[in-house]
């Protein structure tokens, strides 16, 4: 923004230390706690609430110290911390809204100082140049475009905080209880149970360890002085690639066939699980033929066993286990040994373990649909963003 030097017709550049003052927020308020009539604003936005205020109004507060350095909040009446800076004045009019978003546009972050606890002083942030229309009006409406994004974008979270919810409950209900012969979830009431390892489970349940589910396999490295072995068409996975998704289609490596060979060929629909390190628990399905590194354990499922289900089974069932076998090492570290003797509680019958991977499926395509939805909405108020606040695309007003 501060490199920027055709000025749209309308416009102004200016420095921020002509458009506003900044003064550090005070001491956090010694009644800070999870309830009160107000936010208490630290750099990385809320962290408690109080009865007292140190901001009367609407404002802008900017993280200054630490991991949160630059970041931007549009706040109300609130106590904001030595943590942060507020406006303290303004020296020229502008649209308090649309500074907000002009703040964020600029990254404030990539003006932190580069020592060992990251700061960001007022001088260095009046010193950055920047544009803006002269009309309020044009600012207001610029303003009222991205809110109204910002308005789609958090309606969408709250859509994918819910169904996540949902499946939450439903993964409890259908992974303890199963569905019985008229496509009703069992209950304590209407069914017979029996006691397990893993406590009560229904009666045509049983309790298997991994093995006995499918071929355990643990990854291994191809040779890393043999250039030929990386580079190629199939994923070498490692704990970096397991981001949340349910399946992992790209990788940051990739082994040749002649890779493939010396590593332990996985197929499609295999089930890896991280058993070291900080990410240990982490799941994902194989999506082609694949190989691993050995921090990961992976289950070839039996045919006689819905995959689907046994992955979802794994994801109520196994993270505790795992922690457990892992115990207070300093790296937490489960072999393939340990691993295979894992429990689950599965249903004998084939039918009743699709019926209930399939219930599961459909919500999490719910899920899946709304996540690109939000992801579009982002790569939308990024590119409006872009546009707007450099003057490029013009608004009527």
């Amino acid at each position: 923004m501060s490199e920027v030097m055709n000025v749209p017709k309308g416009w102004i550049k200016t420095l921020l230390s002509d458009s506003f003052r900044l003064k550090s927020g005070d001491t956090k308020p010694y009644d800070t706690s999870k309830e009160g009539l107000f936010e208490v604003y630290g750099g990385n936005g809320i962290t408690g609430y109080t009865q007292y205020l140190n901001n009367h109004q609407q404002n802008i507060v900017i993280g200054r110290v630490g991991e949160y350095c630059g970041s931007v909040y549009l706040v109300s009446k609130c106590w904001i911390t030595d943590n942060a800076l507020m406006i303290s004045e303004k020296i020229i009019d502008f649209d308090l809204k649309y500074m907000y978003f002009l703040l964020k546009f600029i990254n404030l972050n990539q003006y932190k100082s580069e020592t060992g606890q990251p700061l960001l002083n007022q001088t260095v942030i009046g010193n950055i140049l920047v544009m803006l229309p002269q009309s309020i009006k044009e600012q207001q409406k610029i303003a009222k475009i991205l809110s109204t994004l910002d308005q789609a974008i958090e309606a969408t979270q709250k859509l994918i905080a819910k169904e996540k919810n949902i499946k939450k409950g439903l993964m409890h209900d259908l992974l303890s209880n199963g569905i019985d012969e008229y496509g009703k979830i069992r209950t304590l009431k209407t069914h017979k149970y029996k006691e397990s390892e893993l406590g009560l489970i229904p009666e045509k349940w049983e309790i298997f360890r991994l093995f006995e589910l499918g071929e355990i396999i643990t990854g291994s490295t191809p040779s890393t002085n043999v250039e030929e072995n990386y580079d190629g068409e199939m994923p070498f996975i490692g704990p970096v690639d397991f981001k949340g998704q349910s399946m992992i289609v790209d990788t940051e490596k990739t082994v040749s066939y002649l890779g493939l060979t010396e590593s332990r060929e996985i197929p499609i629909n295999t089930i890896m699980t991280v058993c070291i390190g900080s990410t240990i628990g982490k799941m994902a399905l194989s999506s082609q033929i694949s190989c691993t590194n050995q921090q990961i354990n992976s289950l070839i499922c039996h045919g006689v066993n819905d995959y689907k289900f046994i992955f979802y089974n794994m994801q109520q069932y196994l993270l505790r286990q795992l922690n457990i076998e892992a115990g207070l090492q300093a790296v937490p570290l489960v072999n393939k040994s340990s691993f295979s003797k894992l429990i689950l509680p599965c249903p004998l019958a084939l039918e009743e373990q699709k019926q209930i991977a399939d219930i599961l499926t459909n919500q999490d395509k719910k899920i899946e649909i709304e996540e690109k939805n939000l992801a579009k909405l982002k790569e939308l108020k990024k590119g409006l963003m872009d546009d707007l606040l450099s003057g490029r695309v013009r608004v009527k007003f």
